[in-house]
């Protein structure tokens, strides 16, 4: 019996114009095995909307087509519905979908459908703000905002928004887990870590596994400027949590302290959290298509 799958999609998500991906899905997905609807998105409230729609037709598979942040607005929906993500990288770094070897062309991602794995993965969860991939708070948080407004995309535009911005202040946070505080101190920035990375192969934590119950918090502390490069170097080599300048902790439940509300991000999305963060996990509470 064929499978109900529907895309869903940004026309002008990531690195370039998608108009023609309504004609690639219909050219290379297997007709044999799939009953196939694709939605394209006119406004950005279109993404959760279409989300619940595919919900309450009871689609087997849902495809989101777009960048990381598309992925998450998708994923947020349909974590412990049984309903399947799939995934059709569009953006401009595209870490979750690298995660899971997710083929970028898009040719091959739409082909890669039908003989990609079910598996269930563990999303996480900020003040209730679902993330499946990297998350942050400071300057992660800080870049993730200004980036978003960012014309220039990929791994240039993220590297010169870093470098315009080495004048920020790190700030004072406290960590708790299970009501004892477990770190006390000045952080330049603070990620979370479900999945290995950003995007194009820049690595928070190369050994964050998404499926093992547990997140990753990779904490940055206070440094001095001349040890920004070797911190770099370190970014590069996924070999951030291996730093004399990071802590890593990893767990289910923590709760994260900071003098007022600010900034963050959930899966590169740019949002705005009080002074007190609950960051919790749902073991395998969300289904994927994986070629990992």
């Amino acid at each position: 019996m064929k499978k109900k799958i529907v895309f869903i999609y940004n026309p002008f998500s990531g690195r370039r114009n998608n108009n023609n991906l309504k004609s690639l899905i219909e050219q290379h997905i297997n007709k044999d095995d799939f009953e196939c609807q694709i939605w394209a998105t006119e406004k950005a409230e279109d993404l959760l909307i279409f989300t619940e729609k595919a919900i309450k037709e009871k689609f087997e598979i849902v495809v989101a087509a777009g960048g990381d942040g598309t992925i998450n607005q998708v994923a947020s929906r349909l974590v412990n519905t049984g309903i399947v993500l799939g995934i059709i990288p569009l953006g401009s770094g595209n870490g979750f979908a690298r995660h899971f070897k997710i083929p970028l062309n898009t040719i091959k991602a739409i082909e890669s459908i039908s003989y990609s794995k079910i598996k269930a993965i563990d999303t996480v969860w900020l003040n209730r703000h679902c993330m499946v991939n990297i998350g942050g708070i400071g300057f992660d948080a800080h870049i993730s905002s200004l980036f978003a407004n960012n014309k220039k995309r990929g791994l240039q535009g993220y590297i010169k928004t870093i470098l315009s911005q080495l004048n920020y202040q790190s700030q004072h946070y406290r960590l708790f887990q299970n009501d004892v505080e477990i770190w006390n101190g000045k952080a330049f920035m603070i990620s979370i870590a479900n999945a290995t990375q950003w995007g194009n192969n820049v690595k928070v934590h190369s050994g964050a596994l998404p499926d093992d119950g547990i997140f990753n918090l990779v904490i940055i502390k206070k440094f001095s400027l001349w040890k920004f490069p070797l911190i770099l170097k370190n970014l590069f080599e996924g070999k951030l949590h291996e730093s004399s300048s990071s802590l890593t902790f990893s767990g289910t439940d923590f709760v994260l302290k900071r003098e007022n509300e600010g900034a963050a991000h959930v899966d590169g999305e740019p949002i705005w959290l009080s002074s007190e963060i609950n960051i919790n996990i749902e073991p395998l509470s969300l289904h994927i298509l994986s070629n990992e």
